[in-house]
Formats: C-alpha cells, sequence, structure tokens
C-alpha cells in the first residue's frame, strides 16, 4: 500500500465503524467460497476495505484498539486472500466494532482472573517458543491477541493503581502492534507476568529508595531523554516507553512519594506517568525534563 496519509481524507470514529460495516456486508454477500479462491473478487473486496483504514492516520492500538484489530486482519487478508480463518476473524471483530467510541460492555475481570488470564497465556507463549513466535505472524498475533484483548477490554486496569498489570498490557500491545519479531520484548513480557502478585497490594516487596536515591535515578533517565532527543521520543513508541517506563516504574513503586511531603518527587512521577500513557505529549516531556533539572 503507497503512502499518503497527508492527502487522504480523515474519517470520524463513526464513520470508519460505517465503512467497516458496510465493507463486511458485502463480504457476506459475495460469500467466502469466492473470496477465498478468485484473486480479482478477494482484491476488490480486501483493498477498499483496508486501504482506507491504513490511511486513517488517527487509529493507534493504545486508544482505539477495536478498529486497530480489524485493519490489521483486513491487512492481513489482502497480503493472503486464501486465508479463510482470517475472513472469518474479521467478520466477527467488524460485528463487534462499538458504535460510539468509549461505550464498553466487555466482561470485566477480577484482579485474580485477570492475573490467571496473563499466566495462561505466558504458558502458551513458552510452549510455543520464541523461535517460532518471532518468526510467524500467525502464530504470534493468535497468541498476542488472546491476551492482549481482554486485559485491553479491563476499564478498571490504571497505570497509578495497577501498575504491575498496565505494564503487561502495555508490552503485550506493543507485540501485537505488528512487533512480534522482537525477542526482547517477548522475553520482557514473560518476566513482567512471572512478577505478577497473585493478588492485589499483597507481598510488595519492591525495594524502597531514598530520597537521594531517587533523585538519582531522576537525573539518570533526564540524561537519558535528553540523549535520545524528544523529536524521537514523541514519535517512536519503542523509544519512548523504553524511556518512560524505566523512569516511572521505580517510582510508582515508591510507597513514600505523597504530594504533602515530596511535593517534587510526586510531580516528577506524575508527568513519567503522563508521558508513558502519551508519548506524544511533547509539553509534558519539556515539563518533566524541568521538573527534574529543579531537583
Amino acid at each position: 500500500m503507497n503512502n499518503g496519509e497527508d492527502q487522504y481524507p480523515q474519517m470520524t470514529y463513526k464513520q470508519v465503524v460505517k465503512h467497516c460495516k458496510y465493507w463486511a456486508d458485502q463480504i457476506r454477500h459475495d460469500g467466502l467460497d469466492l473470496l477465498t479462491t478468485d484473486y480479482g473478487a478477494a482484491i476488490g473486496v480486501s483493498y477498499q476495505l483496508a486501504y482506507a483504514l491504513y490511511m486513517q492516520t488517527w487509529i493507534d492500538p493504545q486508544k482505539y484498539y477495536h478498529l486497530y484489530r480489524v485493519r490489521i486482519y483486513a491487512i492481513s487478508i489482502y497480503n493472503n486472500y486464501t486465508d479463510r480463518a482470517s475472513w472469518e476473524k474479521l467478520l466477527e471483530l467488524i460485528d463487534d466494532l462499538l458504535e460510539e467510541y468509549g461505550k464498553n460492555n466487555y466482561p470485566q475481570m477480577t484482579y485474580k482472573q485477570a492475573v490467571k488470564h496473563c499466566k495462561h497465556w505466558a504458558e502458551q507463549i513458552r510452549a510455543d517458543g520464541l523461535d517460532l513466535l518471532t518468526t510467524n505472524y500467525v502464530a504470534a498475533i493468535g497468541v498476542s491477541d488472546q491476551l492482549v484483548y481482554p486485559l485491553y477490554m479491563q476499564t478498571w486496569i490504571d497505570p497509578q493503581k495497577y501498575y504491575h498489570l498496565y505494564r503487561v498490557r502495555t508490552y503485550a500491545i506493543d507485540i501485537d502492534y505488528n512487533n512480534y519479531t522482537d525477542r526482547a520484548l517477548w522475553e520482557k513480557l514473560l518476566e513482567l507476568i512471572d512478577d505478577l502478585p497473585e493478588e492485589y497490594d499483597k507481598n510488595n516487596q519492591y525495594p524502597q529508595m531514598t530520597y537521594k536515591q531517587a533523585v538519582k535515578h531522576c537525573k539518570h533517565w533526564a540524561e537519558q531523554i535528553r540523549a535520545d532527543g524528544l523529536d524521537l521520543l514523541t514519535t517512536d513508541w519503542v523509544a519512548a516507553i523504553g524511556v518512560s517506563d524505566q523512569l516511572a516504574y521505580p517510582l510508582d513503586m515508591q510507597e513514600w512519594i505523597s504530594a504533602p511531603r515530596y511535593p517534587d518527587i510526586y510531580a516528577i512521577r506524575y508527568y513519567a506517568g503522563v508521558v508513558d500513557r502519551d508519548h506524544t505529549d511533547r509539553a509534558s516531556w519539556e515539563k518533566l525534563l524541568e521538573l527534574i533539572d529543579k531537583l
């Protein structure tokens, strides 16, 4: 697919959903027996569906995961129209699209259920092996999609209160976002799942730093941010999360940091969390550096 995103009309969320529903009707009208055997028919449908989605610059896996999954499968079919299972999955995903962004009727798990879910898929990852998962897209997406989607749909997982699960979800989405070849991400994901506390807020043995150690920690990552540069960190999610996660997580785990007693470190932790959630926010990166410089 050719690039040209800047000139292509950008649809609203509702318009994109309508677009997907229309082409799902067309797929069913043509039938999968035809579309999995006739290249001309398949490409005519898949191209019309996939290209318009591909050109929507605002569809990202963090904010619009439903649409992102539809786009992934539509592009996959465009490149491999004979895969009937992918057509069926595409139709299922389109049927499940929320009519309005923000409405979430997905079943909500308890913390224990979410941990059990993660542990199950960690076992599956190890059973399949990273040699397979980093080279076979179908195998990788089959695992990562099953792991990440239920986590994505849990509205209660936020980075402040459930940071362990939030980090698992972040790495799982990163892998699902066509980074399945990155072995280090898979290994980190497994490490994070292994470290999940069985019960929320119990057995939290994360090392507690002194104030001086926390300051040193912040200064170190401020240097790294400047070394990487904000042009990179505000455009490259993988680079950004590598920095923001390393800065934010240890601070988040310091039980002694509170706004009344340590307003400086507390503010740094807040802005580190902001850029961890939205790496494109240049102003927050700049504010973060300003606060660290004042320590």
